[in-house]
């Protein structure tokens, strides 16, 4: 059998493995959401995650291990050309990208996951709300934060959403958002790699591109965590700007072509 016969077996042995430890992680996990929906600690849900993870990563890191301790090497043996050892490398790294992606995103969707099936029996057990005043009936809004409701009296009735409702913030606020915005993260991180595997000076183009992912994942992640934190509606263009800063100072401002072009800033909005 040919170095890249079995360079290709590997990987769809490797792969194989990765998803059915995912799988397997996944199917315990909405076990335990049948418990925890209903309320409790999930710190051990997170600990699960933990030793997933790990294993994860083994199996990830394999690709790079095995290529450079075997297959480069194997691949020149056999008479093959330096475009053969490339294209093989860059196979195995697609293979790896993938199944890092498909690692982050477990955990999110299961913890989204939670989060609903909390939400939906908070919901249900939410308790009737009547003015401190005149007892009128008022009509709870849906939210995890203690808030004031306004009664045609003119009286102010505080409403507490109860324990099980606040911690559907803390368990999704982050994960419903990120399981939301998966498609534009995974393209957010397609321009991110195309950009780290360009040599220096790098195309303006490829570092305006993998800007514009980011602008564009952070536009659709901050519009559903606003669900949960309102204020994160109220200047958008400034909180994905915030988060954008730390790339333009630490990673923009070394690359030469960008600031040769003038530090262009693609627009936000």
């Amino acid at each position: 059998m040919s170095a890249i016969a079995r360079w290709d077996g590997f990987l769809a042995q490797i792969a194989t493995r990765h998803r059915a430890v995912r799988a397997d992680a996944e199917a315990s996990a909405r076990a335990s959401i049948i418990v925890l929906a209903r309320g409790g600690d999930t710190r051990e849900l997170s600990h699960h995650f933990m030793a997933v993870n790990n294993r994860l990563l083994e199996l990830e890191t394999m690709i790079t291990d095995t290529w450079h301790a075997k297959v480069e090497e194997a691949i020149f043996a056999e008479g093959l050309q330096v475009a053969d050892r490339d294209r093989e490398y860059a196979k195995g790294q697609n293979v790896r990208h993938v199944l890092i992606d498909e690692r982050e995103e477990l955990e999110p969707r299961v913890f989204a996951e939670l989060a609903r099936q909390r939400f939906a029996n908070a919901l249900a057990a939410q308790r009737s709300v009547t003015c401190s005043r005149c007892g009128a009936a008022l009509q709870p809004p849906l939210t995890s934060r203690a808030v004031e409701l306004a009664c045609g009296c003119g009286a102010r009735t505080m409403f507490e959403p109860g324990e099980l409702m606040r911690s559907v913030a803390a368990v999704g606020t982050h994960a419903v958002a990120q399981e939301a915005a998966a498609p534009v993260w995974r393209l957010m991180r397609a321009a991110e790699r195309a950009l780290h595997d360009t040599r220096p000076p790098k195309p303006l183009d490829l570092i305006i591109a993998y800007e514009q992912a980011q602008i564009a994942y952070w536009r659709h992640y901050l519009s559903v965590r606003a669900q949960f934190e309102p204020e994160l509606a109220r200047d958008p263009a400034r909180e994905i700007r915030s988060r954008l800063e730390q790339w333009y100072t630490a990673s923009a401002e070394f690359e030469e072509n960008w600031v040769k072009a003038g530090r262009p800033r693609s627009p936000i909005l």
